[in-house]
């Protein structure tokens, strides 16, 4: 996936979107606060990590039949939704490197067996001979 892909989150100042390993979200008051984790370099004792909040946009709501005709509630930015929906995209994508990779590491575990144990059945068909 191209790094033009993720435009809302090269404006939030991710240069390397490529670098984010996790994130995680929650809702305080009126606001909606998203923390995004970076990859650990090597000789870092701590992950990096960016904390962003967003305003929830206030809207009234009408309701059927009740004493009020208006309730007040509250909907999340759309720069919020469009964030996660690259965050998405990009831990899904990672996700996904990373079963394939521990699927081809356990095929290369089972063939070394394999050819460990041939090794060793054709060793001891030599010492008969």
């Amino acid at each position: 996936m191209s790094a033009e892909k993720f435009s809302t989150l090269k404006e939030m100042g991710f240069e390397n979107p490529h670098e984010i390993q996790r994130f995680s979200t929650r809702t305080e008051n009126d606001v909606d606060v998203l923390k995004v984790y970076l990859h650990r370099h090597q000789g870092e004792w701590m992950a990096k990590s960016k904390k962003f909040k967003f305003k929830r946009k206030h809207t009234n709501v009408p309701v059927d039949g009740g004493l009020v005709p208006y309730r007040a509630s509250t909907e999340p930015s759309p720069y919020y939704l469009r964030a996660l929906t690259e965050l998405e995209q990009l831990v899904d994508q990672d996700k996904s490197s990373k079963d394939k990779k521990e699927h081809l590491l356990d095929e290369l575990e089972h063939l070394e067996k394999v050819v460990a144990r041939k090794v060793e059945d054709i060793r001891r068909q030599i010492e008969e001979l």
